[in-house]
């Protein structure tokens, strides 16, 4: 078979060979390769934008907010109380760790048992999440929107 332009047309519809030479590196012609790639970029900016708003969500709660300050917290003292013991035991053998006001010997324990509290903590919006795994994607994404956001953007 001849197209309008005296140029052989395969009849093979599944064949991934382009049917004018003229074609071959117009333009126009995309491949099958950066296709995929445009589309698992793509793909890529949804999930970091739907993760993004997941994040700022769980920010807005204020149980989530004080829960994860408490480990920030907890964290710091627990450097600070490390960083106190190994400067006294490598830096001045007359003092003793315990005798410095700013040393806690509990800060560890401190600290784990704040970390615990904030994996223990419960998230409604991920459960929400978890009903929504087999909807459509925009249903996901309005999901997400913030209830501060009184933006153009919003659904």
């Amino acid at each position: 078979m001849r197209s309008s332009q005296g140029v052989v047309v395969t009849e093979d519809p599944d064949s991934e060979n382009v049917s004018s030479p003229a074609e071959v590196g117009s333009p126009g012609s995309v491949s099958n390769e950066r296709l995929s790639q445009q589309v698992d970029a793509l793909q890529q900016q949804v999930i970091g934008h739907g993760l993004h708003l997941a994040m700022m969500k769980c920010a807005e709660s204020l149980e989530m907010r004080q829960a994860f300050a408490d480990v920030v917290s907890a964290r710091v003292a627990k450097g600070m109380s490390e960083g106190l013991k190994h400067g006294v035991e490598h830096g001045h053998a007359q003092l003793t760790v315990e005798s410095l006001e700013a040393y806690d010997p509990e800060a560890k324990a401190k600290f784990a048992a704040t970390l615990q509290s904030l994996k223990d903590l419960k998230f409604p919006m991920l459960d929400q999440l978890e009903g929504l795994k087999d909807a459509p994607m925009d249903v996901i994404m309005a999901a997400l929107y913030l209830e501060s956001d009184t933006g153009g953007d919003a659904p």
